[in-house]
């Protein structure tokens, strides 16, 4: 289970000793219960975080109902990158939905030390490229796959969120109501 922002990062690129240390003196370890909002639609993103321990969603209003974007879990990082790089107003809020124990960076603190370290620029491009490369599997999986298709392939990828988190929210993210998801599930059931 990765513990820091410089081990996560390190996945993509290894880091001098020296990033590294600078990396952890800008981390602040928080602990937050369920229901805490860590952006709210409107505000810019400012912070990154990593979960150590939880689970949060993204989500967006459409018609006054939620919808979700995304989930964020264990050794992932939570943040909305379009208002983090345009530092411009979030379309999207994102909540704690467990207890959450995370590390919160500043971003204005990060990009300080991508002028000093090759390697952490380095790394926020590549971790700007998989954020994109994984919006457009999200957005094409709406345009090529079927709802029974996107649930089951939610199932097979990370399949203890289904135990985590509400058919609710479940429903908003693979897009579809929660009537439709438990015609799904009861048909996926019965094989």
């Amino acid at each position: 289970m990765t513990r820091t922002f410089s081990a996560y990062f390190e996945k993509y690129k290894p880091l001098s000793d020296k990033a590294k240390q600078n990396i952890e003196s800008i981390s602040t370890e928080l602990i937050l219960p369920k229901k805490s909002i860590v952006l709210r639609q409107g505000e810019v993103c400012r912070s990154v975080f990593l979960v150590l321990k939880g689970l949060a969603r993204m989500y967006y209003f459409d018609d006054g109902k939620e919808v979700t974007n995304l989930f964020f879990s264990e050794g992932e990082v939570i943040a909305d990158m379009e208002s983090i790089y345009s530092k411009k107003q979030s379309q999207y809020n994102i909540q704690l939905i467990e207890n959450c124990t995370l590390i919160e960076l500043k971003y204005s603190k990060l990009e300080k030390l991508y002028s000093l370290y090759h390697e952490l620029e380095s790394v926020a491009r590549l971790l700007a490229i998989e954020c994109y490369l994984e919006e457009n599997v999200r957005n094409r999986s709406y345009q090529t796959k079927s709802a029974k298709e996107r649930y089951s392939n939610l199932l097979k990828n990370n399949p203890d969120l289904i135990n985590r988190v509400n058919l609710g929210h479940v429903a908003s993210f693979i897009g579809i109501s929660q009537v439709q998801l438990s015609r799904i599930r009861l048909e996926l059931s019965s094989f």
